[in-house]
């Protein structure tokens, strides 16, 4: 079903989201250059308070004067963005190059911080943290290092400019898409207003049929286009009308003779046919009779099939269990009487493993078995039919299954097709077959033989046919199966684990989901040629 929306929506939107998506991308640009310059003006800030910090520190570190520090440092109660500051010493003593505290100032109603030594030590310079900016700046005189500051400021300041800044930013993209809706208003009530007439002029010519209306003129370009289409489809139509309704008299009269002439016929033909009728229905009741045996048949066929193919993993599945079963009670026996032993327990334990790992491999066998019997039933009509790229198809298709198969590596596969060929199928079927031929190629083909070779053909009969030819030089089909390669549960490989379902599976895709035939030559120890004609 297809969406139907509004020109006048689609309008509004179109504007309002350019104006909106515009703005907020300016206001977001100017606002991070504002943060930016924000935090790279409290880092110079921060940096200029160390250095001057550290200037006057000089001369209190120079004569140890840790009273007069203090004094100094009492001034900076003025400067709000100042948080903490400490004042190192490095130890004169040459061995032992390593800093002491000296001093330090905290803001009131702030908790002092740890010394800092490590910090001084690793870092100097600037560095900004979430909630503080900190800096390093040595104390020198002469060139000679007597110490470090380090200075910690708010960024509580920043912060609260970030959010007024993004507060801003919001309010004017909000005003921006209003001032958007109330100018994509103004521009669709004008562009609307004619539209709006020349539609009402259609739904009016719709409900009377009155086909002689026409569309008025407009000084837009576009509309002037629709009506004058509009009105040259109304003049064929009416046209169209009188000429139909010229036919239907003639018509008429012409049906009145051929009345007269099928009641003489049909009185004639109506004592055959109830003969006819008799006879039809007995035949009917022929062939439902034989359907339904043939069906019958087919259902004891495939009954029987599916019972012997899950009966031998299920069996073995079951004496495996018993035999486990009986380990079991034997050990537990043993244990009630204390008289196991070590190589009992070995016994059981190597027991319990053959045992369990014969299960596991009976079970996935039966499971791929009842997976199998799904892709038989399974309904191959769900998927719709759909343009593909026959080379690209085929060439990814077999790749795919030489990813999985590592045996194929010595098998040389070649694919000729057009590389425009295009065929008009349902993909899922396609790719089943192809994928379960080439590995019916690499089991059965060339099981024995190191290399090999694949040939697969396509090509276009006429407009709606395509043929496959599926090719290799394998050891081909024994002769004994012949054509019943593509019955259920036949099979040359079942000592192996086959199933014999392949074929079968790629009959019923071919013949019901691709609508097509396929037949099938071989030569033992020599070849083996499928050809595939399918509606595409």
């Amino acid at each position: 079903m297809i969406r139907t929306g509004s020109i006048r929506q689609g309008i509004t939107w179109l504007v309002v989201s350019l104006s909106v998506l515009l703005c907020a991308f300016t206001a977001l640009v100017l606002s991070l250059t504002h943060v930016k310059q924000l935090n790279e003006n409290a880092e110079l800030r921060t940096q200029d308070m160390a250095k001057v910090v550290a200037d006057a520190t000089s001369r209190y570190l120079l004569f140890d004067d840790v009273e007069g520090l203090n004094n100094y440092l009492r001034y900076m109660q003025a400067t709000s963005f100042l948080q903490h500051l400490h004042v190192y010493e490095r130890n004169s003593v040459a061995d032992n190059q390593r800093l002491r505290y000296f001093a330090s100032y905290n803001r009131e109603g702030l908790s002092p911080i740890p010394v800092r030594t490590e910090v001084v030590e690793s870092f100097k310079g600037v560095r900004s943290r979430s909630t503080y900016i900190e800096a390093v700046q040595p104390v020198t005189i002469d060139g000679e290092i007597l110490g470090f500051v380090y200075l910690r400021g708010s960024r509580a300041g920043i912060i609260s400019s970030t959010w007024k800044t993004f507060a801003t930013a919001s309010v004017m993209v909000v005003v921006a898409g209003l001032f958007a809706l109330l100018v994509s208003m103004r521009v669709r009530s004008r562009l609307m207003r004619q539209l709006d007439h020349s539609v009402g002029i259609i739904q009016r010519i719709s409900r009377h049929r009155d086909y002689s209306i026409q569309l008025p003129e407009s000084n837009l370009l576009e509309l002037q286009q629709l009506s004058i289409a509009v009105n040259t489809m109304l003049s064929r139509v009416r046209q169209h009308l009188e000429r139909q309704q010229q036919a239907e008299r003639q018509a008429n009269e012409l049906n009145t003779e051929l009345e007269r002439q099928v009641q003489q016929r049909t009185t004639a033909l109506r004592e055959s046919n109830e003969e006819l009728m008799a006879t039809l229905e007995k035949l009917h009741q022929f062939q439902r009779q034989l359907i339904e045996s043939e069906k019958m048949s087919s259902l004891g066929d495939l009954i029987a099939g599916v019972a012997h193919e899950i009966n031998t993993p299920v069996g073995l599945v079951l004496t495996s269990t018993s035999i486990l079963q009986d380990k079991l009670d034997l050990m537990q026996e043993k244990f009630a009487n204390n008289t196991i032993t070590r190589n009992d327990f070995e016994r059981f334990m190597q027991a319990s493993d053959d045992n369990l790992g014969l299960i596991q491999r009976n079970i996935e066998r039966t499971a791929d078995l009842i997976n199998q019997f799904r892709q038989l039933a399974m309904d191959q009509f769900a998927e719709e039919a759909r343009d593909i790229p026959a080379y690209e198809f085929c060439q990814s298709t077999i790749a795919a299954v030489q990813n999985r198969m590592p045996e194929l590596a010595e098998v040389d596969v070649v694919i000729d097709c057009p590389q425009d060929l295009h065929i008009h199928c349902r993909s899922g079927p396609l790719l089943h077959v192809l994928t379960q031929l080439v590995q019916n190629s690499a089991i059965h083909g060339f099981e024995e033989r190191l290399r090999g070779k694949i040939t697969l053909q396509i090509q276009r009969l006429d407009a709606s046919h395509v043929e496959l030819r599926y090719h290799d030089d394998g050891a081909g089909i024994p002769e004994q199966l012949g054509r019943r390669v593509f019955d259920p549960f036949i099979t040359s490989r079942r000592r192996q684990g086959s199933t014999g379902l392949g074929l079968h599976l790629v009959y019923n895709l071919v013949t019901q989901a691709l609508d097509g035939t396929i037949d099938v030559e071989s030569k033992a120890g020599r070849y083996t040629e499928f050809r595939i004609k399918i509606t595409a």
